[in-house]
């Protein structure tokens, strides 16, 4: 097979450039990986959902009631747009796990006689019996946790008394992929659980024969759900319903459904600015070589070679180095994206990950590096190719230097080699301008990718250190009299026990409406905090609620004005309050109120829901028997647990992600200064080989170029900073969500971090460079037409 000369060219120019080659492929492999990784996960993830939803039936509404009779499912049923209704039993219990200290929770669900809504996926064993009342199938993670398996017993305290479960089954089920226990923030595996039993079973145990206390709904498609709810809560208000809620308020989906917004947030931001950065140096970095080809290109041009022809060749050399680092970004983001899919998908409790490509990603990706890369190439060869042979072949005609040289390098003391290099960067402008842009976008890609290390670290500390500085927080299973507050004091360990109330209500502002759990606290609590903007602590107004930031953004309120109220509990009184205050928080939407004054705005007695309580922490062990104990317990949050969950699960898949685009945007900044200093030392080559010959040592002729190299990284420092941080922003400003947001804190440490990542590559790139300087061939220089 005969080679094309021309081919042949270029297949040499590769080898004999291969180190450049090579840290351009890196460049674009990094560019293209971001984006294909970002969308792969959030596809998959997507996509994942989508059929787990469709498969087991995910029901579209949910709605809770007190005690309802089975009778009522004829008239929900009756609705306009419900298909199918599922009336259930739904009630919280404690179970016995031995050696577990803290007190665990599960959720217990009924079976349905047929196949109904949110259908469960056994991972191993089966269904309990129909009419059974001591077996039970359990989810995984709750199994797991705790080593249970098919054939186990569990015994669990329902309604007070000890029932005895044989283990059937272990499932998944799509109403908690996303389990969080009663006032818990991440799910915690080892303290809560969920249990599905059939019907009877309940029924015997919380005296519920006939009735129901819990109904999911299938909704025709197409069919707006507020429409439905409205009907659906005038049906249940009778009976202590008329909270219903859609699919998107639905605990577990609403994280799951975060998290995809956060993730294709990032998706969007990220990935694009880093395919946009790493495009753009390598095409100031191929039009610069390219341009160092001057002479060849003459000479290609004198022996016969059409522009047409020449310019294919230099394409096709671009274009293979382009293709090297598509095909390398392919490989590298579809790896990367399926495992960081797969870390979800555990996270998450999925039964299956679906895991497609999608080829318009694929395609975008490599048309914008395909283009960075030949408009770089094209940019010199116009400008070359318009040249004569004669005049190509020729070496560029030495700068003139005179009438350029500001005043102030006359002004300033500096040695030969340092006004040398300012000279230098001053006679070309726009070449030193670029060279500084594309340093510090290297930088900004690095700060963009290390904020959030610190902003989550700001949000424990402002979350648990500053508002919420309890030991723990028991939740009681039904409202109870004040004076229970009394009972928690004399339990073991107690030191602190400070009351709480929670009233589940609708918040209305024209047409803008949130449903939240307004909190009531006293007006002296010290345990649980509201915290102002500055972080300070704000006192309980005597009327009137303070939201917080994300709550008040969503009803577009500010303090002063006033909100509707339409509580959900009780006698469902509708009030119309003042907004006496804005309180910061990264967690959820919170209003809160004075004690009492929810009290009388609700129409209800001193009634509360729980207790933040404060520990000896060494009668920690008898408070938690006590706590397990006690049968008012419904759960039991404790602090120190949440903390060390929430960093080893939320911290762990972010510090996970952003670890891959560190290290992608490294390569990148590596990439990028590597090139720039070969591109230079080669532009210079001749000038540094002149300079041995007239007398300069080796050091003072590697002094000029990585002086040069010194000056245009130190420029770009905080130009780069500047970049990053604009990034961040729009960051944050895209991760935001009703359930939490990510505070947007940029410490001194993400600065110098990047900033040593890029100030390693390029003490790395000039060892390589002072080598090379070592090794110019001085007869070769004096052999030039110069």
């Amino acid at each position: 097979m005969v080679i094309p000369p021309l081919r042949r060219k270029a297949l040499r120019d590769l080898r004999r450039l291969w180190a450049q080659a090579l840290a351009i492929g890196l460049v674009l492999a990094a560019g293209v990986a971001t984006l294909i990784l970002g969308n792969g996960a959030h596809r998959a993830l997507s996509d994942t959902r989508d059929r787990y939803y469709a498969d087991y039936r995910f029901a579209d509404l949910f709605s809770d009631v007190v005690r309802a009779p089975l009778a009522l499912v004829d008239d929900i049923r009756a609705i306009d747009g419900v298909i199918q209704v599922e009336p259930r039993i739904v009630k919280l219990a404690r179970p016995e796990i031995a050696g577990l200290a803290e007190p665990a929770s599960v959720l217990l669900v009924s079976l349905p006689a047929q196949l109904g809504l949110n259908q469960l996926h056994l991972r191993k064993g089966r269904l309990p019996q129909p009419g059974t009342a001591n077996e039970a199938v359990v989810s995984q993670d709750f199994a797991t946790a705790h080593g249970l398996q098919t054939g186990t017993r569990l015994t669990v305290v329902m309604n007070g008394k000890r029932r005895a479960l044989s283990i059937t089954g272990i499932a998944l089920s799509p109403e908690f992929i996303y389990a969080l226990g009663p006032g818990e923030m991440m799910p915690d595996a080892r303290r809560f659980g969920v249990v599905w039993l059939p019907r009877p079973a309940l029924e015997q145990a919380f005296d519920l024969k006939g009735t129901f206390s819990n109904l999911v709904l299938r909704l025709a498609p197409g069919m707006p759900e507020q429409r439905v709810i409205a009907a659906l809560d005038r049906i249940t208000a009778p009976f202590g319903g008329g909270g219903a809620t859609g699919r998107g308020d639905q605990l577990s989906h609403a994280f799951l459904d975060a998290e995809l917004k956060q993730l294709g947030a990032m998706v969007k931001v990220l990935p694009p600015i880093f395919l946009l950065v790493a495009a753009m140096l390598v095409h100031m970095t191929l039009s610069r070589l390219i341009t160092l080809e001057r002479e060849q290109i003459g000479l290609l041009k004198a022996i016969g070679y059409t522009p047409r022809q020449i310019a294919g060749h230099y394409l096709e050399f671009v274009l293979l180095i382009a293709a090297g680092g598509i095909l390398v970004g392919f490989a590298a983001g579809a790896w990367l994206g399926a495992g960081l899919a797969q870390l979800y998908a555990r996270f998450f409790s999925f039964p299956f990950l679906v895991f497609g490509t999608d080829p318009r990603v694929y395609g975008l990706a490599a048309l914008v590096t395909a283009l960075a890369a030949t408009a770089g190439a094209l940019q010199s060869l116009r400008s070359v190719l318009a040249l004569p042979p004669a005049v190509a072949m020729a070496p560029p005609a030495p700068a003139d230097y005179r009438g350029r040289r500001p005043g102030v390098f006359r002004a300033i003391p500096m040695r030969q080699t340092g006004r040398m290099v300012a000279r230098h960067l001053w006679h070309w402008p726009i070449r030193t301008a670029s060279s500084v842009l594309g340093m510090a976008m290297a930088v900004a890609i690095l700060v963009a990718s290390l904020w959030s290390f610190g902003s989550i670290d700001h949000m424990i500390h402002v979350t648990f250190g500053l508002a919420e500085r309890q030991d723990a927080k028991m939740v009681f299973t039904t409202p109870e009299p004040m004076r229970a507050v009394a009972d928690l004091r004399h339990m073991p360990g107690v030191m602190v026990a400070e009351p709480f109330r929670i009233i589940p209500a609708k918040l209305v502002n024209g047409p803008r409406s949130k449903r939240v759990a307004v909190e009531g606290r006293p007006a002296d609590a010290r345990l649980s905090r509201v915290l102002s903007p500055d972080l300070r602590p704000m006192p309980m107004p005597d009327t009137g609620l303070i939201l917080s930031e994300a709550l008040a953004e969503a009803l577009a309120l500010r303090s002063g004005d006033r909100v509707e109220v339409r509580f959900l509990d009780g006698r469902r009184s509708v009030v119309n309050l003042p907004v006496s205050g804005i309180s910061v928080g990264f967690m959820g939407l919170g209003a809160t109120m004075e004690l009492s004054a929810l009290s009388r705005a609700a129409g209800e007695g001193a009634l509360i829901s729980g207790a933040n309580l404060m520990l000896d922490a060494t009668a920690a062990p008898d408070f938690f028997a006590a706590a397990a104990a006690a049968p008012k317990t419904g759960f039991l949050n404790v602090t120190d647990l949440t903390v060390s969950r929430f960093r080893a699960t939320l911290a762990e898949n972010i510090t996970l992600m952003i670890t891959v685009y560190v290290t992608l945007a490294a390569i990148i900044a590596m990439g990028v200064v590597y090139n720039f200093s070969r591109i230079a030392l080669s532009e210079q080559g001749r000038e540094l080989a002149s300079l041995r010959v007239l007398g300069f040592t080796r050091t003072e002729v590697a002094s000029v170029i990585l002086l040069e190299l010194a000056v245009v990284v130190l420029l770009a420092q905080p130009l780069g900073w500047l970049i990053g941080h604009g990034i961040g922003l729009a960051m944050v400003a895209a991760f935001s969500s009703d359930l939490y947001r990510v505070p947007f804190v940029m410490g001194r440490e993400v600065y110098a971090t990047a900033s040593l990542i890029v100030l390693g590559a390029a003490v790395l790139s000039a060892l390589a460079i002072r080598g090379r300087i070592d090794r110019l061939d001085l007869i070769a220089v004096l052999k030039t037409r110069e």
